[in-house]
Parts: structure tokens; C-alpha cells; sequence
């Protein structure tokens, strides 16, 4: 498998992708991010930057045009003594280049072109500990003569919240300086509009931060800077041939003109000689900051040193769960490209091409951060307890909230607090840590720090206490369907289910810390919900959805549309629901009705008519998004119900059909980058089935990747220890996984197609056939490696050895 195509391919060990060709369907982009300071960038060059919020805290202008893409941050060039400009990327100037590569790498994204006998590499990252962009740009004369060779780099101030549509209002309140020993511009803004809640927030609040930009001088260049827009354009504004690049460049600064940074300088390259200019980028609270770290990278050096840097801390990073299979894509989505979609895209940028977030979402955020279990547990718990502050004392949360302004959304939405318990199981069951349960957060409305326990406690209390008279939970504003947003007074039998995991779960985590009498009341409770579940919301032949507020079911038989929902069949078994009949009849009824060549649908058939009391899910037009497409969050649990159900040929085509590089063998149809997940793809009544959109943005990144390690290669934490549980596709060949666990790595070893879900798993553990195929932390040595073989006979063959039954149950 190449997984290479007209567009470009995966490079250096899969760690790169390389972009040869920049008409793609769709921009192709990276995120980058240092978990404060970040940018996104695509494949043509556009793209923007900010600090800590990529909507209120946005440094450079931007405007979200997926067709033209040609609005960001630019390098210029001209031949001076032929009169010709171009730019270092594709957009904006359009340039036809000899050679063109674009290259995303983790924390960094490289241009490579050559026009006319000038080849430029351009490259943009973050410092890995300051809030700094960082700019290298090698220019290489490849000709026999001699040649004049003008730089201009640009882009528009916007230090605000974006988008700033309204310009010439906001230009009014800027002001720009000079800085000529450091051949930097500054820029302040009199103006914020971020939405503290009060009344200053009506344009009588000054930006508190300060922006730099920079190019650092040399001997021999004929320098230049503006912060005026109109100077470097020309008053004709042409975008593809900037006035500052073919004539002199009036320098203006102050307060009176549409504020840009634009810096450059002409230089001389003799035959075959090459040069490399830098740039930064940077924001500070104050000038004396500002002007810190300015200096800090005031040399090529000291530039190239952070980009390796940055390089160095994400090779470290991913290196520490990995995976070798026969499957190509399967070990470069795991190994490389999911956690760093999950970490750098959803956890600290907060932000992708399609969609500028910035906020924390109480839910999204923290199943992100399950990313963290294989690789650092302690950044889990910290994002734990950082949502945890963000809890109302009576169990409700913020459904977002906006760091810097700590402001947000507080609704009635009814899973968000229930994730609090459930990722807090997920990190219990991975570290063992019980003492993170007495760690303490205060509500938002009430500043007595109280323990997670209690946090947790309150989370169940409330949606124990929003159950209808006939024992479902109430749907509140909506559930994890967000789309489901008319509802009502209706019914959830999602949260039920969720409902069930959680009182199972998190009753384990307080008995296991002193409490027994709380888990005995969660357990009446768990087999009441059950109960009322198996009652009321079994079809025939699936489970129903939902109830609007008229009592009217969705996700029925007698539906008219939306007659099968995937979530209601995935977590039923997640939870172990139903019989073993109801079980099986769920399942397939979703390999019926919605499996397809291009991943689970997320319901079917799509609504075609707007559904006032349902909401706004049925008015996306038919296959789009929720309404009847592939929805990937929910897609990566239909591959793991798949698990649960030891259905390999659903493993397999499930995988097959979501997997990015996969489905970009036609890329033109797919659209969407091959080296990150989407956040949908059209179902089959859209007109462009199979067309992938809204990448980066999507908390499936981190959810493929648990679901990859812990249910297909099978290495699952327990509450007693680590479980190995394979249930791969035949296609992965021979497996060979790393994963850490409690300080400790785990390698585990098989052949995939020797797998049979009739079969018993038997582990050779160092060398010595265990006894189960659980590993138990006081059996392994503190600090050492663990090596495991996994193999499986069939049930009742002799053996000297007492086998557990493979997946009796399943720890969503």
C-alpha cells in the first residue's frame, strides 16, 4: 500500500504528509499549536493566528472562503530587474511554479517552490514555550547570473474577536509603531470585543495585549516596513501584485490607516548562492514582554533550535504508544496523526478550517482528553478538574465556557455533566489513582472548594433527578445529539443507557475509595432505568431514540423518517441492555440499515422535511451532518460496537470505510484531508455521497484512537489490571503494539488472522501462560517492559490453564 495519489503522499515514515499538487478538493490544512500560542495554515498559504482563543484573541485577519482560500498571511517575492512578482505559496498570487511541495508536519508546515530559477522554502511553526510564530525563509539562486530578488511579507492586524467583518469601523481604534533597531512593527487596539458579561463590553475596552512583527536585519539588504495596508498595496489594492514589491514602500504607521504588518527588504543572490531571512510573530501583555521574546529569536539560530525543538517534543510525545501492522493506515492514524489531531487541533488549539471554537466545551474537551491515558494520565486529571470548576453546584454545567473571559453557555442540556463521572472511570481505570477523588474544585457559583467525589456525586444527582413518570431520563435541552434541540419535555433513551454505564462505573470507583452504601443506591437505580428502558423504548427490532414533548417516538419503526438511530443500538450494548436477542437483533439492524461504503450513518432515512419539534438536526439539508450522514464521533462507536459484538467482518469494513488515506484513493469524491479525521461525511441523500467535510474540529480523532488501542489491538485498562482483549480485521497481519501502562511498557504481539471470536484468549506473559487474560499490576515489575504473546483455542480445548470468556463486558 502506497496510499499516495494525484494529490500527494504520506513521507518521512509517515510523520509528513507532502502535498505536490495545491488544487485539492478542499483545503488541506494543519493546525499548530503550542497549547496557548497557534495557527492554521493550508495548503495554498492562507490562514491565521491568535493566543489562547482563535475567536476572541485573534491576531492576524482571516475570512473562512473554503472556495478562493486566498486570505491569511503571505510571502511575497519579485525579480527586480525583470519586473515580476510572485508568492512563496500558491495563493494569493496564483503563480504557476515549476516545482511546488507543501509539507504538514507535527508543529510545523513547509513550502517548497521554484519559479523562474529561484527556489524558496518557507516555513512556519510555534516556539514550543513561548507565544511566538516562527518564520524561516531560505532563498536559492539556482541561475547563472546574478539577480535582484525583493521580499514582502504580509498580512492584516485584527487583535480582536473575529471575524472583524466590519473594518473600517475596527481600522478606527488601532495604532502601529516602528521599531527600527529590532526592524520590528507593533500594534495595539483601543477596541475588544470579547464578552466579559458587562457592560464595558460594548466597545469600551482596550485589547490588554500588544502584537510584534519581525524581521531580523542583515548587512546588505535594503530593508522596509509598513503598517499601512494602502502602502503596500497601492491604491489600486491589486493582491496579486503588491506595489511595495516592484516599487519603494512609503513606511506609515500610527493611527490612520487600515493596520497591516508588512515587512521586507531587497537582496542580492549571486549563481547558485543561497540566504535565509526569519520572521516572528509574537503577543505579550506587555512591551517589555513583547520585546523579550523578540529578542530571544533574533537569530537564524536560536529560530531553527525552537523548530527542532518543537519537532523533538511531539516525536516524544507519540512515541510512546505506537503500533506495527500490515495495515498502513491503521499504524500512521494511531501512531501519528489522531493523537496529534486530538492534542494539537481539539485540546489546545480549539480550533480547524471549518469551525473556530476557542471555547471548552464541558463534554467535548474532556473526552479529548482521553488521548492523554496512553501517553501522559496526569494531563487527563488536570483537564478533569479543570471542567470540574466549571460545574454549578446544583450538578449542571457550563455547556461551553470561553477561557479568558470565563463567560459561556449554561443550559439544560443533559449528558454534559455526565462526563465528568465517566472520563473520571476512564482515568481511575487507567492509573489506579483513587486520590484524584479527594482532589477539590469550587462550583462557579460557589467558591468552597468541594472533591471530585462530590462533583461526580452531584453530576448523577441531577440527571437521577430529571426522569420522567415512566423512568427515562428527560432530554433537557438536548443530549450529545446537540441537533436534537426542540425536544423538550421529551425523552432520552441515550442518556439512559449512558445513564447505566456511569451508576455501574462510578458506583466500582466509590466503593473501591470506602463508600458502600452509595454504590448500593446507584445499583437500584441503574436496574430501575433498565427496566423502564426494556419497557418503553424496545421497537421490535432496535431501540428507539427518543420522545418529542408530545410523546411522539423517534428513531421508531412508525417513523417517517429517522426510523434507526446508531447511538441507540451502540451504547445499548455498551451497557449491556436488552437481552442477548435484543442485543443481536440491534446489531443488525445497524449492518442493515446503516453501515455504507463511507461509515455508519448516524440515522436513517435522513429527514427531508424541517421538523419544528425536533430541531435543528432535521433542517440540514438531507444527508449532511446529523441529518442522516456519517457522523465520525459516533461512527468511531459504531467501530467499537463492532468490538463488543467480535464481529470482524464489521471491524473491518467499518474501518475500511471511515479511514482518511483509505477513502482518499479517490480523493476528488472524499474532498477532505487524507491525514486527519472529518467530522462528517454526506449520507446517501446528499447529492455528493461520501464527501468528507469540517476536518480537524472533531473530538473522533481521540475516540478512533482509544477505540484502536484498546478494543482492536485490545490492551484496555480494568479496574484490576490490564485487560487484553484483541479483536482485530484480518488485513492487520501481524501486530506488534507498545503501550504504556502505569509506568510500565506493555508490548503486546499476535497475528490477526489468527482470530476467532469463538476462540479463547490465552496470553504468554514473559514467557509464562497466565491464567486469564487479565494483567495485574503487583504481577509486573515496577518501571520494567512486559512482553505478551496472544494467541486463542478454540473453547473447551485441553489446556493446563483457566481461561475468562473474552469481552463478558464492555468498559465504554
Amino acid at each position: 500500500m502506497t496510499l499516495q495519489h494525484q494529490y500527494g503522499r504520506f513521507i518521512e515514515n509517515d510523520n509528513a504528509y507532502e502535498i505536490t499538487d495545491h488544487r485539492t478538493p478542499r483545503p488541506w490544512t494543519n493546525v499548530v499549536s503550542n497549547g496557548r500560542y497557534g495557527f492554521v495554515v493550508s495548503q495554498n498559504g492562507a490562514g491565521f493566528s491568535w493566543l489562547d482563543h482563535c475567536q476572541l484573541n485573534v491576531l492576524t485577519r482571516w475570512s473562512m472562503d473554503h472556495i478562493r482560500d486566498d486570505r491569511g498571511k503571505f510571502i511575497y517575492l519579485s525579480d527586480l530587474d525583470e519586473d515580476c512578482v510572485w508568492s512563496a505559496t500558491p495563493h494569493p498570487c496564483h503563480t504557476k511554479f515549476d516545482s511546488y511541495r507543501c509539507v504538514h508536519r507535527m508543529g510545523s508546515t513547509t513550502f517548497e517552490t521554484s519559479y523562474k530559477e529561484i527556489d524558496t522554502e518557507w516555513t512556519l511553526g510555534v516556539a514550543p514555550d513561548d507565544n511566538a510564530e516562527l518564520w524561516t525563509l531560505t532563498i536559492t539562486n539556482r541561475s547563472d547570473r546574478p539577480r535582484s530578488i525583493g521580499i514582502g511579507a504580509f498580512f492584516q492586524w485584527c487583535c480582536d474577536a473575529a471575524p472583524d467583518s466590519t473594518r473600517e469601523f475596527h481600522r478606527l481604534f488601532f495604532t502601529t509603531k516602528h521599531d527600527a533597531e529590532r526592524n520590528a512593527i507593533y500594534a495595539t487596539k483601543n477596541v475588544w470585543n470579547a464578552p466579559f458579561g458587562t457592560p464595558e463590553d460594548h466597545w469600551n475596552r482596550s485589547w490588554p495585549y500588544v502584537a510584534g512583527f519581525t524581521m531580523p536585519t542583515h548587512d546588505g539588504d535594503e530593508h522596509w516596513a509598513t503598517a499601512d495596508t494602502e502602502a503596500f498595496f497601492g491604491r489600486e489594492g491589486d493582491q496579486r501584485r503588491p506595489a511595495a514589491l516592484t516599487t519603494d514602500c512609503t513606511p506609515s504607521f500610527g493611527r490612520f490607516a487600515d493596520p497591516c504588518g508588512a515587512l521586507g527588504a531587497r537582496v542580492k543572490l549571486a549563481p547558485g548562492e543561497s540566504i535565509t531571512r526569519t520572521f516572528v510573530l509574537s503577543i505579550a501583555e506587555t512591551q517589555e514582554a513583547l520585546e523579550s521574546t523578540l529578542d530571544k529569536f533574533s537569530t537564524h539560530e536560536a529560530v531553527e533550535a525552537a523548530l527542532d525543538q518543537t519537532t523533538g517534543n511531539w516525536a516524544q510525545l507519540l512515541s510512546k504508544t505506537t503500533v506495527k501492522t500490515e495495515s498502513e493506515d491503521f499504524d500512521l492514524l494511531n501512531n501519528t496523526w489522531l493523537p496529534y489531531q486530538a492534542i494539537s487541533a481539539r485540546l489546545w488549539a480549539r480550533s480547524g478550517y471549518y469551525q473556530q471554537s476557542g471555547a471548552y466545551g464541558f463534554r467535548d474537551q474532556l473526552q479529548d482528553s482521553q488521548v492523554w491515558l496512553l501517553r501522559e494520565p496526569e494531563r487527563c486529571k488536570q483537564q478533569i478538574m479543570l471542567h470540574a470548576g466549571h460545574q454549578f453546584k446544583d450538578g449542571s454545567v457550563y455547556h461551553w465556557w470561553n477561557p479568558i473571559t470565563e463567560t459561556g453557555l449554561h443550559d439544560e442540556c443533559s449528558d454534559d455533566y455526565l462526563w465528568l463521572p465517566f472520563i473520571t472511570c476512564s482515568y481511575l481505570r487507567e492509573t489506579g489513582d483513587l486520590g484524584i477523588l479527594d482532589e477539590t474544585a469550587p462550583f462557579v457559583d460557589e467558591d468552597t472548594p468541594h472533591t471530585l467525589r462530590e462533583h461526580a456525586k452531584r453530576s448523577i444527582a441531577r440527571a437521577l433527578s430529571r426522569i420522567s413518570d415512566r423512568g427515562l431520563p428527560y432530554i433537557g435541552d438536548n443530549d450529545w445529539n446537540d441537533g436534537l434541540s426542540s425536544l423538550g419535555g421529551g425523552e432520552s433513551v441515550w442518556v439512559g443507557f449512558f445513564l447505566m454505564i456511569i451508576l455501574d462505573e462510578f458506583g466500582q470507583a466509590l466503593e473501591r475509595s470506602g463508600d458502600t452504601e452509595t454504590p448500593k443506591q446507584y445499583k437500584k437505580a441503574r436496574e430501575a432505568l433498565h427496566k423502564a428502558i426494556c419497557e418503553h423504548a424496545w421497537d421490535g427490532e432496535w431501540f428507539r431514540r427518543a420522545t418529542d414533548t408530545n410523546g411522539r417516538w423517534l428513531g421508531s419503526k412508525d417513523s417517517l423518517e429517522g426510523k434507526i438511530f446508531l447511538n441507540a443500538q451502540t451504547w445499548a450494548l455498551f451497557a449491556n441492555a436488552g437481552s442477548d436477542e435484543q442485543q443481536e437483533s440491534a446489531w443488525n439492524a445497524v449492518r442493515d440499515q446503516l453501515l455504507t461504503p463511507y461509515g455508519p450513518l448516524l440515522l436513517a432515512p435522513a429527514y427531508t422535511v424541517p421538523d419544528p419539534e425536533i430541531g435543528y438536526l432535521s433542517r440540514y439539508a438531507p444527508g449532511s451532518r446529523e441529518n442522516g450522514g456519517v457522523y465520525m464521533h459516533a461512527a468511531t462507536w459504531g467501530l467499537m460496537a463492532a468490538t463488543h459484538r467480535g464481529d470482524t467482518d464489521a471491524v473491518g469494513s467499518i474501518w475500511r470505510s471511515i479511514s482518511p488515506p483509505l477513502r482518499c484513493e479517490d480523493a476528488d469524491s472524499y474532498a477532505a484531508e487524507p491525514y486527519c479525521l472529518p467530522g462528517n461525511v454526506d449520507g446517501p441523500l446528499s447529492a455528493c455521497p461520501g464527501r468528507a467535510g469540517w476536518t480537524w474540529y472533531t473530538g473522533s480523532a481521540a475516540w478512533l484512537n482509544r477505540v484502536s488501542i484498546e478494543h482492536l489491538i485490545g490492551a484496555r485498562a480494568d479496574w484490576d489490571g490490564l485487560r487484553i482483549d484483541p479483536c482485530p480485521f484480518p488485513e492487520m497481519g501481524k501486530v506488534s503494539a507498545v503501550r504504556q501502562w502505569r509506568g510500565r511498557e506493555i508490548r503486546i504481539h499476535f497475528d490477526s488472522r489468527a482470530y476467532n471470536p469463538e476462540h479463547e484468549c490465552v496470553l504468554t506473559v514473559n514467557g509464562s501462560v497466565l491464567q486469564d487474560n487479565l494483567i495485574r499490576e503487583e504481577d509486573l515489575e515496577a518501571g520494567g517492559n512486559t512482553d505478551i504473546q496472544v494467541n486463542w483455542k478454540p473453547a473447551g480445548e485441553s489446556t493446563a490453564t483457566v481461561h475468562v470468556r473474552k469481552r463478558e463486558r464492555s468498559q465504554a
